[in-house]
């Protein structure tokens, strides 16, 4: 798994300045501050995909052209460099060289790649496939998939986080990257794998399914009601024209077809009707299409009623801020919660007199009335859309009505037309067999398939749905966080930290690490854990606790930790010598000991398969384990920038 090889920075002539790491091991850059130590970890994150070193203005500025890396995974290596922008800019340009193993001269650099190409390629050295968050129904952010600098918060600490309480992982503080680390995780933790991915995959399509026949359900069942509204017309022609008795009642297309087939198939009428049958039938339809124009009127007027209802609150709420502003503008109105009320034209105060409590009393109550009135905002809602439902069935027994009452008056023009009984039954048979004809013989049918096919598109994606329920999701997530939790928990009581005696763990949703106690859950974010051993300690023990459960479960996350000045709880921030112990407590030189001596077990304990970077103050130079692990030395003029270049650049100016 990915692990880093060599930083190199290039001179304002192309000059190779290089700082080699040693693979699987405890990596420690000891000196002096201001000597470029801090800016290590914003150099390395643009190497591997950022956009800006965000170094400050001084000699790196001034001096470096070129960052470059030389990393490998597994047995493949590569290097990447890119071009130093101006302060304050960003790049996207980049240089990715597969298989490179050594240090190449920068005038050999030519641009052939990009930061994203770049983030791309290194996601699949590390392994991370392809995958996608989607947030829970309701919410409104995109889904996200995780690449590899989402995998970056589990390798770094730099200086303001390695001992903030407030923030565990990094850059964790910074706008949208919570989420996106609450988002991710999971992928990273193996508790959301390429199973869950396709199973999502299914299940967006098939509610695309679901929606496409629904829409197709919805047009048949349209046609059905068209044709029985046709149906219904034509029963009544053949009912007044005597072809048929007046006692058969339709419940559906199917039962209307039938009964117009045998009144073809009949060769003589039914029964004789009357002309008045005719006209009473006719005053039945004028009957029932009045009592549905006005249940439409009626209708009309309460949703009416429930905008005016629902838009009172605005309407109101806009004339409540506009007289609320004009009383602030005299002062009649405090601007805070404690603000003194003074007349404008006397300046005394007048809060506690009559017109300003009553003001203030007329304010309240409209203000709890807006309150009340938004809260039936959602019954209004629903009220609304049971309202347009009724509307709708209003109108469309109103069209069968109207085509009833046009089929009898069609019967009428064709009686007068045909001058005889016979003359009138040819004529209704054949508009009957004309609509037979045209009558789709299937959409009965139709009908029932299209509604078995949705029916088991719904038991399919409610079956999908269950096995992708977040709950799922959060107990995978929490059971894989219990296992690297017991790494944390025996690493932080060989400390010992604060409240480690009955275990810890990290709060995947707080994204801080909590201490069970017998008084309850002791959260490092809320400061239920104190003293700066404990909070540098918990960020190491969680990062250890993590990159051992990546490291067994094969997980992608690069093996490489980066640490920016771990001791800075012992070490104040403005010392000018780094490394002398003396001027320490013997607990803080104790504590400072403790650390990295952890942090040198864990790294041989885990045979070359974790390589820790870190920048510190401290040295301890009578500890063999210590200096061993120390590769660079930055005191007494040796820095990051190296001082020729510095003397170079201010002789060309």
């Amino acid at each position: 798994m990915m692990q880093l090889d060599t930083l190199v920075l290039y001179g304002p002539e192309g000059e190779v300045r290089t700082i080699d790491f040693k693979p699987g091991q405890l990596n420690i850059i000891t000196g002096e501050s201001g000597t470029g130590k801090s800016s290590l970890i914003g150099i390395l994150r643009f190497l591997l995909g950022g956009d800006s070193p965000h170094v400050p203005l001084g000699p790196i500025q001034n001096t470096v052209r070129w960052y470059g890396l030389l990393a490998h995974a597994g047995e493949t290596q590569c290097f990447i460099a890119r071009p130093a922008p101006a302060h304050g800019a960003t790049t996207t340009q980049a240089v990715l060289a597969i298989g490179e193993t050594s240090v190449p001269p920068m005038a050999s650099l030519n641009i052939n790649s990009n930061a994203d190409d770049l983030v791309a390629y290194l996601g699949g050295l590390v392994g991370i496939e392809e995958n996608l968050f989607e947030p829970p129904e309701g919410q409104t952010r995109r889904a996200l998939a995780a690449n590899f600098r989402h995998s970056l918060y589990y390798c770094f600490q730099g200086q303001g986080e390695v001992a903030n309480p407030d923030i565990l992982f990094h850059r964790q503080n910074r706008e949208f990257q919570k989420q996106a680390i609450r988002d991710t995780l999971p992928y990273f933790l193996g508790a959301q794998g390429m199973d869950a991915i396709r199973k999502r995959q299914d299940l967006a399509t098939l509610r695309r399914t679901i929606r496409q026949k629904t829409n197709e359900l919805q047009r048949a069942r349209d046609q059905q009601d068209r044709g029985l509204g046709l149906a219904l017309g034509l029963l009544a022609e053949a009912q007044s024209s005597g072809l048929l008795d007046n006692q058969q009642v339709p419940t559906n297309a199917d039962e209307a077809k039938a009964i117009l087939v045998r009144v073809l198939q009949d060769e003589e009428p039914a029964a004789d009707v009357a002309e008045s049958d005719d006209r009473q039938q006719a005053e039945l339809l004028v009957q029932q299409r009045s009592s549905l124009r006005q249940r439409i009127r009626d209708i009309n007027g309460t949703l009416r009623g429930l905008d005016d209802f629902a838009n009172v609150s605005t309407e109101y709420g806009q004339e409540l801020n506009e007289h609320r502003v004009r009383l602030a503008s005299i002062g009649l109105v405090p601007e805070g919660a404690n603000g003194d009320v003074v007349c404008p034209l006397c300046t005394s105060t007048v809060a506690g007199q009559p017109v300003h409590e009553a003001i203030t009393q007329r304010l309240g109550r409209v203000t709890k009335r807006l309150e009340l009135a938004q809260r039936d905002q959602p019954r209004v809602e629903a009220a609304r859309a049971q309202l347009l439902q009724e509307r709708e069935a209003a109108r469309t027994a109103l069209a069968d009505v109207d085509s009833a009452l046009e089929s009898l008056a069609h019967t009428d023009e064709a009686r007068a037309a045909a001058r005889g009984r016979v003359a009138q039954h040819s004529f209704v048979r054949g508009r009957i067999a004309q609509y037979l004809a045209t009558l789709p013989t299937d959409v009965v049918n139709v009908v029932k398939m299209l509604a078995q096919q949705l029916d088991d598109l719904n038991a399919r994606a409610d079956a999908l749905a269950e096995e992708l329920d977040p709950e799922t999701l959060r107990s995978a997530v929490e059971s894989q966080l219990a296992i690297a939790s017991r790494k944390m928990t025996k690493l932080a009581r060989a400390l010992p930290l604060e409240h480690s005696d009955h275990g810890v763990r990290i709060d995947p949703h707080r994204l801080t690490v909590v201490a069970d106690t017998l008084q309850g859950p002791a959260y490092m974010d809320a400061g239920a854990i104190g003293s700066g051993m404990s909070w540098v300690g918990y960020h190491l023990t969680a990062y250890l606790g993590l990159q051992d459960f990546f490291i067994a479960a094969g997980r992608p996350v690069p093996r490489f930790l980066v640490l920016d000045q771990p001791s800075q709880a012992f070490f104040p921030r403005d010392r000018e010598e780094g490394g002398d112990l003396s001027e320490l407590s013997d607990s803080d030189r104790d504590n400072t000991r403790k650390l990295y001596k952890m942090l040198y077990d864990v790294v041989g304990s885990l045979g070359g398969k974790l390589q820790i970077i870190a920048f510190d103050h401290a040295d301890f130079r009578d500890d063999d384990w210590f200096q061993e692990s120390v590769i660079e030395t930055w005191r007494d003029g040796t820095a990051l920038i190296p001082r020729g270049w510095i003397e170079q650049v201010a002789g060309g100016d």
